[in-house]
């Protein structure tokens, strides 16, 4: 419902792109941006994405655009300005988002349309790991998204043709909650290998607990501390009929939680709010990075807003952690997402977290 209501939005705002002589620019807060910029690489056009704000003159009077607005600019394109005209105008009818156009690179304020914090972005090739064993309900949610959404085809590699599988056709993999047994230390050096060389790993929930136990990625879980005297700790006894239920109360079933978002993170691109609900259903806590930039949400001070967990499960392991972060794997690297940014279809608020990850990945490290 709310991505009807983002096109029914624009659809009273938008106006059709006028001609323009120097660029045209794309505000990447729009939900279906991600779209047009998949649909204009797939036109062969030339798209780079700011790095850094700027206001600017446009055909439609002075506007601001945020960090990860894409930019295409008309000269360094291999087809004409009409034809180029003619493949942003559609986008923009196809997507419904809304698309300017300047005939200047001087900005008002922020960074000129020259600067070199204007980054040439790299068409997606994605690939997910299916099959036995990998969650195929996360699965479905990535699959959903990107064919139903984006327009953005992604190959789904089985498990058991992953040892013959050709990774250098891919520049992204998405592996989500499963336990990929069937990876053998040959085939976990294949991926290891395959993501040194510049490519993106993405991993959802159970997906990024499997990196860190087999020890792709130097990152580590929030865990329980241990008790210094165990001889002091007391066991209280309980009724077994109880069992069941006190058990169940120690899972998180689904809940709802505040992270705090780094706004100048790629990953973090096309958000206005720091503060950023996210949804929970797993019991994978990842702690915050030692790379002082590269934990790109951590939970806030108080970060339950809805569901039930326990006040022990919130301040143990919830408080302490992070909600996403990357990883340096060689000239590469790994976005663990410790919570589902695609749940169900539905939690449209955190897909563009995902996307951020297929589409920029390879911008950072």
């Amino acid at each position: 419902m709310l991505g009807v209501f983002f096109k029914l939005h624009y659809k009273r705002i938008n106006t059709k792109i006028k001609k323009a002589s120097y660029v045209y620019i794309l505000d990447w807060d729009d939900y279906y941006t991600p779209a047009a910029l998949y649909y204009m690489q797939s036109k062969g056009l030339t798209v780079a994405s700011a790095f850094k704000p700027f206001t600017i003159s446009t055909n439609n009077g002075n506007k601001s655009f945020n960090y990860g607005s894409l930019l295409i600019p008309i000269s360094k394109q291999k087809k004409s300005s009409a034809e180029v005209y003619k493949i942003v105008s559609a986008a923009q009818t196809k997507y419904d988002i809304p698309v300017f156009g300047t005939n200047s690179g001087y900005s008002i304020k922020g960074i000129d349309l020259g600067s070199n914090n204007f980054r040439a972005l790299t068409k997606p090739k994605v690939a997910m790991l299916v099959g036995e064993g990998v969650n195929s309900l996360e699965a479905g949610e990535v699959w959903h998204l990107l064919d139903t959404r984006i327009d953005m085809p992604i190959t789904k590699v089985r498990m058991n043709n992953f040892r013959r599988a050709n990774l250098d056709k891919y520049n992204t993999l998405v592996m989500v909650s499963g336990n990929y047994s069937q990876l053998d230390s040959i085939q976990r050096l294949k991926l290891k290998n395959w993501v040194s060389k510049g490519n993106t790993i993405v991993t959802i929930a159970g997906g990024s607990k499997w990196l860190i136990d087999k020890k792709i990625v130097k990152e580590s879980l929030t865990k329980k501390s241990k008790v210094k005297d165990k001889k002091k700790e007391e066991i209280k006894r309980l009724p077994f009929v109880d069992a069941r239920e006190n058990k169940g109360r120690e899972r998180v079933g689904g809940i709802i939680l505040e992270v705090d978002l780094d706004l100048t993170h790629p990953l973090g691109f096309g958000y206005r709010s720091e503060k950023l609900p996210v949804y929970k259903n797993n019991m994978i806590f990842l702690s915050p990075s030692k790379n002082a930039y590269a934990t790109v949400a951590k939970y806030t001070n108080n970060p339950h807003i809805d569901g039930f967990i326990t006040q022990k499960n919130l301040d143990t392991f919830i408080k302490p952690s992070a909600s996403l972060l990357v990883s340096k794997i060689g000239k590469g690297r790994a976005v663990l997402f410790a919570d589902n940014p695609n749940f169900r279809g539905a939690w449209y608020g955190t897909n563009k977290l995902f996307l951020n990850a297929l589409f920029l990945g390879n911008k950072f490290n």
